[in-house]
Order: structure tokens, then sequence, then C-alpha cells
């Protein structure tokens, strides 16, 4: 303990007066009270007497020891000369009321002794449960036993890992219910919450642990983050029954320290299965993988069975160069993201599926997804679309200001044509994004003849530039000039099965209008929506706008012309 935090101490518990402060830094290792042999006082020792006046040879001698300073038990407000003496010695003064007894003085050291202790002992046996392998668990139980109430740990993407006690744990149970999440925090209103250090006083110096408290639903829930500045976790605390005591910030000060070190074993655990996920997808994808059975070990090693084909599916960060310049991060950054990305879709992906091979990549994470006892080939493609769809939902809530589009392949039993699987996920995920714009989610059989426009968009673009230049860029052109939704009621006539009644009630619009539109895009193009040939021409042209990117501009409306 140091001179400053004494004295402060004494000032706020026991009513004491500090006029000299002294060197605030100067180490206190005890107490001793006056006496008259000599050598009862000794070097980084605090003086206390009760004298009824003090002389210049006293607060010499004090000085000459090396004390740091004097507690001076009086009523009396001390002599001007006497301070100034003081000051010049560099011994601090602490005037302390004489019907304070001096067993309140020594129970300070006692009391951060005992805290010296039970830090000493907290950390010794967190640190016992530890080894080689993450022990997360296992540290979460011992800090439920050390602490006497529930606790459970949070990962940086919001799963909840572990918990103590294991069975029963009411926190755990509640959390869940109510979805909370410290990862998520801005999700909980500011009036709600509140932030704050919590202290324990040892001899040298204090421990801190910043708790915060959230009110949900008549109920308090606490947390504390674990480590910083970036947390690895979050450790809550069920705190419901008790207030938090000096020693329990001790233990929560080892425990967070402790908790970290394990994180970051499973992190880098996974750092490193994820790079050897992503060097086995890449080399895949490339054909890079030598032979089946060579590609099949590889596979099994990294836990998946894909010997009976997969289904493969491609979640894309919607324009992730715009975003990442909208938000301007630095590396580190953009690699936590990504991470976090890959978290959140192994989360998901566990939660539907047994048998998967996650591999992430600069923008997007790609999944294998092979057949189980449980997931039948037949029933994957389902399977697939609602997990899709769970992981958008997931990501809009760790990441509010990120989008997800996927791509679905079809599944193949074949695992030799696994490539071909990534190419189908690949020109499904790349149709929808043209054609639904951000968070999308295609099946390469939903995307019907537009894989076919796909095609030659690939390996001809000219060859499609051409056809939609035949076909809708007047009536494009047209909307774009007077505002008019030309292109609108062409594709909901194509859409309805060219029945006017329908269009008409689906856009709002009368069916002479739509008739009259329908004659004007006759006029436009030369084609006309009465003949199956035009019909189809027009369908096409539709599609052929759509994977072009070539949508009317947004103009002010004028009546139909």
């Amino acid at each position: 303990m140091i001179f400053e935090e004494f004295s402060r101490v004494l000032v706020e518990e026991l009513g004491a007066k500090c006029p000299v402060p002294g060197k605030s830094t100067r180490a206190v290792r005890g107490l001793a009270p006056e006496e008259t042999s000599d050598g009862w006082l000794e070097s980084d020792e605090i003086a206390v007497t009760g004298r009824e006046e003090l002389d210049g040879n006293f607060l010499s001698r004090i000085g000459e020891t090396g004390s740091p300073g004097l507690v001076w038990r009086t009523s009396d407000e001390p002599p001007e000369e006497v301070m100034s003496q003081a000051k010049e010695l560099g011994i601090g003064v602490i005037l302390l009321p004489p019907d304070v007894p001096l067993r309140k003085l020594f129970e300070i050291f006692s009391r951060s002794n005992e805290l010296l202790l039970r830090s000493h002992g907290a950390a010794r046996m967190l640190t016992e449960v530890t080894g080689s392998e993450p022990s997360v668990g296992s540290v979460a139980e011992k800090v439920f036993e050390l602490l006497g109430c529930a606790v459970a740990v949070e990962d940086p993407v919001g799963r909840l890992i572990a918990g103590g006690p294991k069975e029963s744990n009411r926190l755990l149970s509640a959390l869940k219910e109510h979805s909370l999440r410290a990862s998520k925090s801005s999700e909980i209103d500011e009036t709600r919450r509140e932030r704050r250090d919590r202290y324990a006083r040892l001899p040298d110096g204090f421990l801190s642990v910043p708790v915060e408290r959230w009110r949900i639903s008549n109920r308090e829930f606490f947390w504390t983050p674990i480590g910083s500045p970036i947390p690895a976790g979050y450790l809550w605390i069920d705190l419901q029954d008790r207030p938090l005591q000096p020693e329990d910030v001790v233990l929560l000060y080892w425990a967070r320290r402790i908790l970290e070190a394990e994180l970051g074993k499973e992190r880098i655990r996974l750092e490193t299965e994820l790079g050897a996920r992503g060097d086995f997808v890449d080399d895949l994808i490339g054909g890079d993988y030598g032979s089946l059975e060579l590609l099949l070990q590889r596979a099994a090693y990294l836990g998946a069975d894909l010997s009976k084909g997969a289904l493969v599916m491609i979640v894309d960060v919607d324009d992730f160069a715009r975003y990442l310049e909208r938000r301007k991060l630095r590396e580190s950054a953009i690699q936590e993201l990504k991470k976090r990305l890959a978290d959140a879709v192994r989360l998901q992906t566990q939660q539907l599926f047994s048998n998967f091979l996650l591999g992430p990549r600069s923008d997007n994470v790609i999944l294998f997804i092979g057949a189980s006892g449980e997931n039948p080939p037949g029933e994957i493609p389902e399977q697939a679309c609602t997990l899709a769809a769970r992981i958008q939902r997931y990501v809009r809530g760790l990441l509010p200001d990120l989008t997800l589009s996927v791509g679905i392949g079809r599944y193949i039993e074949d695992p030799s044509s696994l490539p071909d699987a990534y190419s189908e996920a690949s020109v499904a995920l790349e149709i929808g994004q043209r054609i639904y714009g951000s968070s999308s989610i295609s099946t390469f059989e939903g995307t019907g003849t537009y894989k076919l426009l796909f095609r030659v968009l690939k390996e001809d673009p000219g060859e499609l530039e051409s056809f939609y230049r035949e076909t809708l860029e007047p009536v494009v052109a047209y909307d774009s000039r007077y505002g008019t939704d030309l292109v609108q009621t062409l594709t909901t006539y194509l859409k309805n099965d060219a029945s006017t009644i329908k269009t008409a009630a689906e856009i709002f619009a009368h069916r002479h209008t739509i008739r009259y539109r329908l004659e004007r895009i006759k006029e436009l193009t030369g084609l006309d929506v009465d003949k199956s040939e035009d019909r189809e021409r027009l369908t096409l042209g539709i599609k052929a706008m759509q994977l072009l990117g070539r949508f009317p501009e947004q103009t002010s409306s004028f009546a139909d012309r």
C-alpha cells in the first residue's frame, strides 16, 4: 500500500484529515505506535502518536528513520509551524480523532493481508484447473465453486460456451430466455445500464474489475469483459441475491486473467483449423487436391465425410469493399470481422448439420454440407435454405450494418464433382445479387433460364448486350426519359401468365391502362405480347436486363405517353 491510498482510507472510513499529503507514492508497510524505547519505528512504517503537542525534534526523528508519515490522534488544529516543518521533511501528516480505536487502524492492514492471501489462493486454484487443452468449462466451474453464485462465459460472437454449475444454471437459462448477449450490448437501452469499476485493496495497491449491470424485466444481470481493448469474451455473474464484496473482486480479477488465456488457446486452435480448412477449400476449388482419395482423407481430417458428395453454400458479404471504405477499419479489425463472420456461420450450421466443412475466404465463407443419418441427401437443399435465412438473421443482430447474400448449389453425390458443386453455388450467388440485390438467397435450381443467360454473359458478353438492345433497351430508355412504368408493367404481366386482370390488380391500375402500356411496348420493340414467340423474347430480354444491371433510371413520374 502507498501513503496516498492509506491516507484516503483513513479519511473516507475513519473521519481523518490529511493537511500534509507527504510523498504520495511512498510505500507503507505497517503501523508503529509510539513507545519510550528506542527502535520502535522502522523505515516505511507509519508513526502513530497521541501526544498533546508535536515538537520539531520528534518530527526530525521520524524523518530520520525513513517513515513516510505520521498519524496524530488529536482533536486540535495543528500549529502552522509544525505543518510547515513536516512539509520540509517530506512527512505526511494525518489527523485522526482520538476516539477512534487503535485496532481500527490495524484492521486496515489485516484486511489487506487477508485479501492478498485470497488473491494468491484464487490465482493458484484457477491455474490448477487449466492444462494443455482449452478448459474454459473447467475454469467456469471452479469460479462458481469459489464465488458461490452461478456464472456463464460468452465468446466474442455471442455463444454461451460454458457455465457453472453445469446442471440447473439459472443464469444461463435467463440469458437464453431474454436473448441477452454482452457482445450485442448496443441493444440495451442506456437508461437500463450502469457501468463502474469495483475495487479490492491489497497491501501493495488496488485490484479493479469493470462490471456492467443491466436491468431487464425487473431483474438485474451483471457481466465483466474478458481481456482488452477488444474482449476475448464476457463473464456473466449472478449477483441477484448478494452484493459484490472485495474478496469477490479479487476472484473475478484472476478469473478474467485465466479465462482470457484459455479463450486465447481456443482462438489459436480455431485460427489454425480455419487456416487448414481455407487451404483445403482453395485446393478443391482450383482442382489442385491430387487424387480423390487424398481429397476425402483431408476432408475427414477436418471432420467432414464427403465420400457421398455434398451441397455447397457460399455466404458472401455484400459489397465488402464499400463496407470497409465506409467503416475505415484497420487491418486487425478487418481480420477480427472475418473471424467473427466465420464463427457465426459455424455456430448456426452446427445447429442444423453434423457433417459439414467450413472454409473462410477473403470476403465470404464456403460450406460443404455432407449427408448424415440426421440429414439425408434429399432433405439437405431445403435445410440449406433454412440455414441461409438463419445466418442472415444472426449476423444482422451481431453486425447490424453488414448484409449477406447466399448462393446454394445442388446436392452432388459424386465427390469427384465437388468443384462443380462450388461452381453452381457461385453462379447462384452472382445471379441472386444481380437480380435481387443485397441480402439475397438464391439456389442454382431456382435460377432457371437465368443460368443459361449468365453463361452467355460470361463467355460472350457482347452477345447478351446485342440481345438486350434488340428486345428491352428501347423500353428501359423510354421509362428513364419519361418516368413511366412500362418495364414494371411488362414484368408483372409476364409473371402473371399474361393475365391483364391479375396485372391490373397487382399494380393498382385499370386493365385498359395495362393494354395501353403493352401497345406502347409493341411500338417501341416491334414485339407483340400476344404472340408466344415475341412474349418469350421479351421474357428473356427482362432477364438480360437484370443480369446486365440496366434498370430504368428513377425520374419524376409523368402520365403515360
